[in-house]
């Protein structure tokens, strides 16, 4: 038995029109599903997988860019193919701008039709295959990304996971250094034990071989009890050293001697400890630049540059980024527990053709935003565009009079600015803003705003 092309909802009140394409397509080897009116064919759309949906914009119970919303926000991946007459050519231009795959004017050859359905249909065989493409590196690595770029970093961590090589990741802030760090570890034989990390930008120098090697009761002041270092507690693990080229010469040459030999002291002792620690660096600089600085030691950065990953930014890798957009969208508002929204096409293409200078994490950000300002259910590119305008400033509502509703709105919005500029670091939100962290606390409980992890 032959195999079926692939499953046709059609969704026209022109009986006749109806059953003829039914009859066409039947005969052509799809699968073939219709209906009279959007509340039939929404019903069988939710109970049948449909591949195509081809949906007069006219019909008899409700408005054809209704329904194609309705199915849109089931599926934002379905594709459409709008029928329209001559009086709602205005309409179907405006539904392919809303995600239609594309709109015939009636009437319509058959050859025409049957061509426009083969070509939509192939559409979704790549769509499917692409989806796939994505959801293997997102279910394996917790990364989002189909480029060329981002395919060929997966099958370096393939190679590289399994080992014990030290692993130096490079590239602009904000672009997922730390996500192939944690795909590195999870991948690797050390998956089983906690994945262990060190911002060396974040601690302070007198402080980072506490931190990496640990100390004894007594060694300075305030130092009330041994710790354990970050050292001892990844043996047998893996240590992210996160921002490696704000080390210091001396924390450097402490890194270097634990990295070679294997073994450290903690602050205040004299007894060497080993620990078996598979170490990988990241770092936003350029390591070779400093090194002609005296700012980096050469020894080091040859010890830590085993294997070299580089992490485009995302202006160099274009087509990540409708995906990641996707993925941050439906993360939002799971997280944020806010109304199901839905990027339109053109959205998606303005989203597309940003630079991104903060890459991943500046797209994380502004997604998130958008779902929180945003009242509409569908994310248009104009709303985008106005988005993407604003710098700091939130605007007022205009519609109403209210002082005191106009206030809060002022507030809730300029909190939630504040927060994502300063990523949701309440201490340092609230110093930003000399709002202090009871009262900041407060105001975010008010106004329904959670924090985003």
């Amino acid at each position: 038995m032959k195999d079926k092309k692939g499953t046709i909802l059609i969704i026209d009140d022109d009986n006749t029109l109806r059953k003829l394409y039914v009859d066409i397509f039947k005969f052509e080897d799809y699968d073939v599903y219709d209906a009279a009116t959007g509340v039939e064919g929404l019903q069988v759309y939710e109970h049948h997988k449909i591949d195509l949906v081809i949906l007069d914009l006219k019909l008899p119970d409700q408005n054809g860019l209704f329904l194609l919303n309705k199915i849109l926000g089931i599926n934002p991946l379905q594709l459409v193919i709008i029928l329209s007459g001559h009086a709602t050519i205005e309409k179907a231009v405006e539904a392919t701008k809303l995600g239609a795959y594309d709109f015939l004017e009636k009437p319509i050859g058959m050859e025409r039709l049957l061509l426009t359905v083969k070509n939509a249909l192939e559409k979704t065989r790549l769509i499917h295959e692409k989806q796939h493409l994505i959801k293997q590196p997102e279910r394996r690595y917790k990364i989002v990304g189909v480029s060329t770029m981002m395919r060929q970093i997966f099958s370096v961590i393939d190679k590289v996971a399994p080992t014990n090589s030290i692993v130096l990741l490079s590239g602009e802030s904000g672009t997922g250094k730390d996500l192939i760090a944690q795909a590195i570890h999870y991948n690797s034989l050390r998956a089983d034990k906690h994945f262990f990390r060190l911002n060396c930008a974040a601690i302070p120098d007198e402080l980072v071989e506490c931190e990496l090697f640990g100390h004894t009761k007594g060694a300075f002041t305030h130092a009330f009890k041994d710790k354990k270092g970050l050292c001892l507690l990844a043996h047998q693990s893996s240590l992210f050293l996160d921002e490696i080229g704000d080390l210091s010469l001396r924390a450097q040459a402490k890194v270097l001697n634990a990295i070679e030999t294997g073994e450290f002291t903690p602050v205040g002792s004299e007894k060497s400890h080993h620990a078996d620690v598979r170490i990988i660096c990241a770092t936003n600089q350029d390591l070779e630049k400093m090194i002609e600085q005296k700012k980096f030691r050469q020894d080091l950065f040859h010890r830590i540059n085993v294997v070299n990953i580089h992490i485009p930014p995302l202006r160099k890798r274009r087509e990540d980024i409708r995906p990641i957009a996707l993925h941050f969208l439906n993360e939002t508002y799971k997280e944020q527990q806010l109304p199901q929204k839905r990027f339109s096409l053109d959205a998606l293409e303005l989203l597309s053709k940003q630079p991104w200078k903060g890459n991943v994490r500046e797209l994380k950000n502004f997604i998130e935003r958008l779902c929180v300002l945003s009242e509409a259910d569908i994310i248009t590119g104009l709303t985008a565009s106005k988005a993407l305008n604003l710098k700091e400033e939130v605007s007022l509502p205009t519609e109403t009079d209210d002082y005191r509703k106009a206030k809060e709105f002022f507030e809730k919005n300029f909190i939630i600015s504040k927060l994502m500029k300063y990523n949701w670091n309440i201490t340092r939100t609230a110093q930003a803003t000399g709002i202090d962290r009871a009262t900041l606390h407060r105001k975010m409980k008010q106004y329904g705003i959670k924090v985003n992890k």
